[in-house]
């Protein structure tokens, strides 16, 4: 697990680092510039043209010091400086003597002619403010040029707390950042204008970092070993029982992925209820899985009432429609259930139209919902959450860990579905998933992840470590997936396919 900073917390655990453990700042200015020499002389030769741009901050500072390592390596530099901040930070001046005493000239005019390498040291992290006047007319003047584009810790103009584009940015093809990950980076627009972001350690202590504990966190390979372990005297009961209740008449392919991944996700049993059309299609597609099917509302509320006792987990949504079938099934669920419930596609809609108030007032969906005992992860895409929580799908997009964070709790965990999907149980830390890709945004991506967290929830994992576990299972699938097949054609089936292969 890694943590992932706001602006806020990376400067204080710089603050932390220079001020309470007296690691002198310039130290620490010069270590990023040995982490971007690194980087640049790993892609690049000496034989290349360089433009950096400064201002007189520390990120500016980061620029200077890395264009005398790269003179000093052979490479052909330029440093241009901004300029129209009148004050420079003491790093900054102390880098800037030391070119001036190794006779480099830094310009205050943006040359004309074109350079293999564009480096923006300009604002970095701190940026709070939208980016105007003659910072905006070189950033766009820049990006119009052709040649590679490296940003010193945030491309200027990304905001380092949520992604946002402070009026305009520099578009990178890299982002060489120091430290941790920064939120900004990961969740779009903003990562869209980072390229390739590589995180460089460059010396801030783990005291610092634990001082200010980031109130985000992503997982990393070594964290499946999370995973429910596997034991030598066992048997299909020792794995868990899923109940997924899925599908409807033609769309038995919802019920299908759900139950396909909950398999692959290592559950000893899994039983599809659904309605009878379906029986002979996924029987044929799935053998293993124990069939249970309905003709009638009341036959399926009867079933359905037998069946929650044999369930350690149950899954409800995928394919299940909108009409008195899907909400009749969700309510019994809600009311006689006792395990933990994966609620997803149709029945977060229903969720949304009952909760709102919008059908008859005798379902009590929101008592019913909010006194569940047993603990509920809810897998909602912007669409779905806009109609949970009545915000419009641009207001979550702009706000998508705090929105998660408000709604959820111990009882209630979100999975919000984005490009980047975040986790909640409404504590901090939030999860910010970072596996995945958009080979995934597929019809039935979804039905597998909430076969999954169904399967890990069987094996025995909290809720919440089951839903940050899950989501990062799925999109490291889709990742293998991709890399096999392509992103165009992806399908649902390979993310379950390559699932095995993540889990192995």
């Amino acid at each position: 697990m890694h943590y992932i900073c706001t602006r806020e917390e990376m400067q204080e655990i710089d603050h932390y680092s220079i001020q309470n453990l007296g690691i002198p700042g310039i130290v620490l200015m010069e270590k990023a510039a040995m982490a971007l020499e690194e980087e640049i002389c790993s892609r690049f030769g000496p034989d290349h043209s360089v433009l950096i741009l400064t201002e007189k901050g520390n990120n500016g500072g980061d620029g200077l010091a890395l264009g005398r390592l790269l003179l000093a390596r052979g490479f052909m530099v330029t440093i241009f400086e901004i300029g129209r901040v009148n004050a420079m930070s003491d790093s900054y001046r102390i880098q800037r003597d030391i070119l001036t005493n190794l006779g480099v000239k830094i310009r205050n005019s943006l040359p004309e002619e074109n350079f293999d390498l564009w480096i923006d040291a300009v604002f970095g992290v701190g940026l709070k403010r939208e980016v105007s006047g003659i910072h905006k007319k070189i950033i766009e003047k820049v990006n119009q040029k052709s040649g590679y584009k490296i940003a010193v810790d945030v491309p200027s103009g990304v905001d380092a707390d949520n992604g946002h584009i402070l009026g305009c940015c520099f578009k990178a093809d890299l982002t060489v950042t120091f430290g941790l990950m920064k939120v900004g980076l990961l969740l779009f627009p903003g990562a869209a204008a980072c390229g390739t972001v590589a995180v460089k350690d460059i010396g801030f202590p783990k005291a610092a970092v634990e001082h200010v504990l980031p109130s985000s966190v992503g997982f990393d390979p070594e964290d499946l070993r999370m995973l429910p372990q596997r034991m030598p005297w066992s048997n299909k009961g020792t794995y868990g029982r899923v109940l997924l209740v899925a599908g409807s008449k033609n769309m038995a392919g919802a019920a299908y992925l759900s139950a396909l991944a909950a398999y692959r996700s290592g559950s000893g049993l899994v039983r599809i209820f659904t309605c009878e059309a379906n029986r002979e299609i996924l029987q044929t597609l799935l053998p293993e899985a124990i069939m249970t099917t309905w003709s009638t509302v009341q036959e399926a509320e009867e079933l359905l009432t037998d069946s929650l006792s044999w369930a350690n987990v149950i899954g409800i949504g995928p394919g299940i429609g909108q009409g008195v079938e899907g909400r009749t099934l969700l309510m019994t669920i809600l009311r006689e259930a006792k395990v933990p419930l994966v609620i997803d596609a149709d029945a977060i809609n229903i969720l949304a139209g009952l909760y709102n108030g919008k059908e008859h007032p005798g379902w009590q969906c929101r008592k019913l919902f909010e006194s569940y005992p047993f603990g509920i992860i809810l897998t909602p895409h912007l669409k779905e959450m806009e109609r949970l929580v009545g915000h419009t799908v641009s207001e979550i997009r702009s706000n998508l860990i705090p929105t998660a964070e408000e709604h959820a709790d111990e009882k209630h965990v979100y999975v919000l579905k984005d490009a980047r999907t975040i986790v909640s149980d409404g504590s901090k830390p939030a999860y910010i998933n970072q596996s995945g890709n958009h080979g995934m945004s597929v019809g039935g991506s979804g039905d597998v992840l909430t076969g999954i967290l169904c399967g890990f929830l069987a094996g025995g994992l909290p809720l919440i470590t089951a839903a940050r576990l899950g989501v990062y299972c799925h999109g490291l699938a889709g990742d293998r997936a991709a890399a096999a097949k392509g992103y165009y054609g992806l399908k649902a089936a390979d993310i379950a396919e390559y699932l095995c292969e993540v889990i192995h």
